[in-house]
């Protein structure tokens, strides 16, 4: 008797942890986190604080919100990447976590925390959030700012009108229509678009003309000239790219414009990663899409200018206006290769990894012979490894470097067999 009654008691016990473990956890307080935030600013090394920030974690849990200002301390973006993953499962409302993704100045390492967030989430059985790009990133982030922040923003009555006053006075702008006064954005744009269908050139750059268009459309019509212009001022007075960029992206889907108004939008934003963002997001909405390649001229980077040839669409038919120059060769960035490399951890099995791997390099169709070689070490059977390296040639953009992939083998037949098929690949 005393034994059952020792077992049932057992299990009680066993039932009240089992609760406690699924019941959801309280972030720090207000006078922790401050404590913890003061201590986390001492380190004079990076790499030190971040391992200080995540020793400190221990017997804590932080709230998104709370580890968004946190990151915000670190000023080395890789660093500040490794603490919010180390620290990742602590946050006591991952459904929120996104905002997170704000805290890093380069744009591929917020991309790369999300898809870890993504993945981490479905680990942790939380809900999938529906974003399936940045756009919808920044108006998400942008819908639970209030909610997310107040805990350590206190607004004053002066502080209240912000942002939002001024997006609401660029509404009313646009939709009267009124006359612009002359301002920044007609100091850097001269005029905005003339009923000629000779493209306007402006500071050696070259804006086409809507005029006449006959080409793939994203829209039925965009802004005239007064609207445009009161729009674009509107847009000016905002202080930081990000603002900037942000306005743009959430009223391009609900005003139409054309690529010479978006290239002077762009002009608007000092930084072109920024640009960048605003571009690729405008495309699927924009008047003329088969002048869209125009929209280089604003950017300097190889890397970005690959990146609008990769969503731009070529027209079936001859394009109604010539275009800037294309810059051909395609590449799968590195973001994307993570991406990748993540789908294909999601397999147990070498064969079914293997599977997925070629459908991803088949869709992506560029990528590099160093990709290739990293993509090997996650299959586990080497003739499925070799079986990629042979698929993933004819997908390859430097084909003359195979060499690395082949290196990568240590059999002397598993190089003759990819040698074997480069050359009946190549006849």
């Amino acid at each position: 008797m005393k034994n059952f009654a020792l077992f049932l008691a057992l299990v009680i016990f066993s039932g009240s942890l089992a609760a406690q473990v699924d019941e959801p956890h309280k972030p720090m307080s207000k006078i922790s986190y401050k404590i913890y935030t003061k201590r986390l600013e001492k380190p004079k090394s990076e790499e030190r604080r971040m391992k200080k920030g995540v020793r400190m974690m221990k017997r804590k849990y932080i709230s998104s919100n709370q580890l968004y200002k946190a990151a915000e301390i670190f000023t080395d973006d890789s660093q500040r990447l490794i603490y919010v993953k180390k620290v990742y499962p602590k946050i006591s409302d991952k459904s929120n976590a996104i905002i997170v993704c704000d805290a890093f100045d380069n744009f591929s390492h917020s991309q790369i925390l999300w898809e870890y967030i993504k993945e981490q989430n479905a680990v942790y059985g939380v809900p999938e959030t529906d974003m399936d790009s940045y756009t919808e990133y920044l108006e998400l982030k942008d819908r639970k700012k209030d909610k997310q922040k107040d805990e350590l923003v206190s607004e004053t009555e002066t502080d209240k009108k912000d942002t939002v006053d001024e997006i609401k006075k660029e509404e009313v702008a646009v939709k009267e229509a009124e006359e612009p006064e002359k301002s920044e954005v007609v100091d850097k744009t001269e005029k905005v678009v003339t009923e000629d269908k000779t493209p306007e050139v402006i500071n050696g750059i070259t804006f086409p003309s809507p005029v006449g268009y006959t080409g793939s459309k994203g829209c039925d019509g965009y802004l005239n000239d007064k609207q445009f212009l009161a729009f674009a001022n509107s847009l000016a007075q905002f202080p930081t790219d990000e603002e900037k960029a942000k306005i743009c992206m959430e009223y391009v889907y609900t005003y139409c414009f054309n690529t010479a108004q978006v290239m002077k939008l762009g002009m608007l934003m000092d930084g072109e990663n920024y640009r960048y963002v605003f571009f690729k997001t405008a495309y699927e909405k924009i008047y003329d899409k088969d002048n869209f390649l125009y929209v280089k001229q604003l950017l300097t980077s190889t890397k970005l200018k690959s990146g609008i040839n990769e969503i731009y669409i070529v027209p079936g038919t001859e394009k109604p206006y010539a275009v800037a120059e294309v810059d051909n060769k395609c590449f799968v960035s590195d973001a994307d290769f993570e991406k990748i490399k993540t789908e294909i951890r999601k397999e147990s099995f070498s064969t079914s990894r293997s599977e997925v791997a070629k459908r991803l390099i088949k869709e992506y169709s560029c990528i590099s012979s160093a990709q290739v070689k990293g993509l090997l070490p996650l299959f586990s059977l080497e003739a499925d490894k070799l079986d990629i390296a042979k698929f993933s040639y004819k997908y390859c953009n430097d084909r003359k470097n195979y060499s690395v992939v082949k290196d990568f083998f240590t059999a002397q037949a598993s190089k003759n067999e990819i040698n074997e098929y480069i050359n009946t690949y190549s006849e």
